[in-house]
């Protein structure tokens, strides 16, 4: 009998009871007038429901019991029991009485996979003769009939997901109440991009990745993203990874997406609670079990279904994949996703990826057998757009402060000049614009036009003041730092050698990566893996083309820092670095380089 006439019967059952009771009323206190009973009148008809409880008489119309010692009838066992309150405890929240049930279609689809289970196997063993209700015709259930109150299930499977996985990464997170984002006017075309791939139904990837320089403001756009997605309903979740603030555990990402997920999906809520309850080390497994269990595969069973509340695609966004803790471990989360977009053509999921363009990712993008499945865009620094877009936050910065500081201010403030020499220095680089109007504007110095003076400095290319050392980049010069920090000890001086070739020997030249190759006397192979840590901050071009492109510093905020010996410390290259090492190199190089170059190009070197 299918399991909705069964809760009829109840119902039906459950009524007759009561009236029952008001007729009899001592018999009612005898047998417990709290408990709705369930012997029907036509007993030789009624099939099992199953009762989380363990304490149903199972017997049928000739008195034999079907109750098995070890419980081999109680097939949620393990399922729920274990980790939900128990109804002694908890009962006004996880049973009900028949009478209040929801008899619906909906409502028996939405019953946890156990109940459905045990009428299956039921009915199996009733029609095939096996198991402890073969042959049986009819049954008296009689007891209590506890139903799992299903929110509060979910509610302790979703604490479940919070503490395995790292709220602080969401996008309106408490911990990321002050957000950078794009202003109104700012990187408009990089935003609409993204919104009119994921809505349009045609699309031929399903995994977008977007790499750009350290600094340019990826985590302001995909911030915003964010937040027009949510307001549409768009946002299936996001994980901003964060290395200074130690939001960079790998092993947090899935659950955290998955939290996010339930939260939006109901349906999706359903199927990952059950299974976390079958099995509850889920959350234990590797990344890929993990990814297949909780986010692919109940997708798919979404999908198949009539539901239509994901017709529309949600997008995960994913910002600062580099900060993930490990280098392999950012690569596998890269590759489940690329083998998943690969695999599956249709699926309710769309990936957005934010990352800087680390030597590990350029080496997955430029793979001949790249997928197909993942499209691969580079976020310029000083294009036409860079450039209108940095001169736009500036001057709509000043404008603010100037309207708060009226009547501090000179008139005409800020000079022209100075705001067209700042714009030059950032040369598109929006982060720089944003440090500097935030050092501009300090409400605890409360000084705007000194602080301008300031910045003016540093944008000429004087350095910070030695006597103040205010610098009005230091959240700048805190990414930089920690950029070179990376770098093994054991190759840092390859590394600073190389650094040091191209700002003082090949400095206003073009200098072929074989070419440094060649005067560093060193092997290519030493020198690609001095660099393997500065590809956020440095164009490295592939081995194969070592002998037709240059090396290239992506901002000149970054050849600033290192010159400025107050920014930059242990790191500082200074001109004299090279001294008699240089020039011994150097006599050594032309020895072996008398004729020109490739490109037909002379050297004028400075030794």
């Amino acid at each position: 009998m299918p399991l909705k006439a069964i809760f009829e019967r109840i119902r039906a059952r459950a009524r007759f009871s009561e009236n029952e009771r008001e007729l009899h009323p001592s018999r009612a206190q005898d047998d417990g007038a709290d408990t709705p009973t369930t012997s029907l009148t036509k007993p030789q008809e009624m099939p099992l429901q199953p009762s989380l409880n363990n304490q149903q008489d199972i017997v049928d119309t000739n008195g034999r019991d079907y109750r098995n010692k070890n419980n081999t009838t109680d097939h949620c066992k393990g399922k729920y029991s274990d980790y939900l309150p128990s109804a002694a405890s908890h009962s006004s929240a996880i049973s009900s009485r028949t009478q209040h049930l929801d008899f619906s279609l909906n409502a028996l689809q939405a019953l946890p996979g156990g109940y459905q289970q045990f009428d299956t196997e039921v009915r199996d063993q009733s029609q095939h003769g096996a198991g402890p209700f073969a042959n049986a015709s009819g049954f008296v259930i009689n007891g209590q009939v506890n139903m799992v109150d299903i929110i509060q299930s979910n509610q302790l499977i979703l604490q479940r997901l919070v503490e395995k996985g790292r709220p602080e990464a969401i996008q309106d997170s408490y911990y990321r109440k002050y957000p950078p984002r794009c202003s109104e006017n700012t990187r408009v075309s990089l935003r609409n991009e993204v919104l009119r791939w994921r809505g349009n139904p045609n699309r031929e990837q399903r995994l977008l990745w977007y790499m750009g320089t350290a600094g340019i403001g990826k985590s302001a756009i995909a911030q915003s993203i964010a937040e027009e997605l949510e307001k549409t309903g768009h946002l299936g979740g996001t994980f901003f990874f964060s290395r200074p603030g130690q939001i960079n555990d790998p092993a947090t990402v899935i659950p955290t997406l998955a939290y996010q997920l339930a939260m939006r999906n109901n349906t999706y809520k359903q199927i990952i609670s059950q299974r976390l309850i079958d099995d509850p080390l889920i959350l234990s497994k590797n990344h890929s079990t993990q990814f297949n269990k909780l986010i692919v595969e109940p997708f798919q069973i979404i999908a198949t279904t009539s539901d239509t509340s994901l017709q529309d695609p949600l997008l995960i966004i994913l910002d600062g994949l580099d900060e993930c803790k490990g280098t392999e471990e950012q690569c596998e989360l890269v590759q489940l996703l690329l083998d998943h977009a690969e695999r599956i053509k249709q699926f309710p999921l769309l990936w957005l990826i934010y990352s800087r363009p680390e030597w590990h990712f350029r080496t997955i993008v430029s793979d001949v057998d790249f997928s197909a499945a993942c499209e691969k865009k580079e976020i310029s620094v000083n294009d036409a757009e860079a450039q209108a877009d940095a001169r736009r936050l500036l001057e709509g910065e000043l404008v603010k402060i100037r309207k708060q500081y009226e009547g501090f201010l000179p008139a005409g403030w800020p000079p022209r000049q100075n705001v067209d020499r700042l714009c030059k220095a950032a040369s598109g680089h929006l982060g720089y614009v944003s440090f500097m109007t935030r050092f501009i504007g300090d409400k605890d110095i409360g000084d705007p036009e000194k602080q301008l003076r300031i910045c003016n400095r540093i944008a000429s290319g004087l350095g910070v003041d030695g006597g103040t050392h205010v610098n009005p980049l230091e959240a700048l010069d805190r990414l930089y730092t920690r950029v070179l920090s990376d770098v093994p000890a054991t190759v840092l001086p390859v590394t600073m050698q190389i650094l040091s070739t191209n700002l003082n020997i090949f400095e206003g030249e073009v200098g072929l990566v074989q070419d440094q190759v060649d005067y560093l006397l060193l092997t290519q192979a030493s020198y690609y893996g001095a660099l393997k840590s500065l590809h956020s901050v440095l164009f490295v071009p592939p081995p194969s083309k070592a002998s037709s492109e240059a090396l290239q510093f992506y901002h000149a905020s970054f050849t600033d820092f290192l010159r400025d010996p107050t920014r930059s410390g242990k790191f500082h290259i200074s001109k004299g670095t090279e001294n008699l090492d240089s020039a011994i190199r150097c006599i050594r190089w032309l020895g072996k380089h008398s004729n020109p170059s490739p490109n037909g190009q002379h050297y004028q070197l400075s030794v």
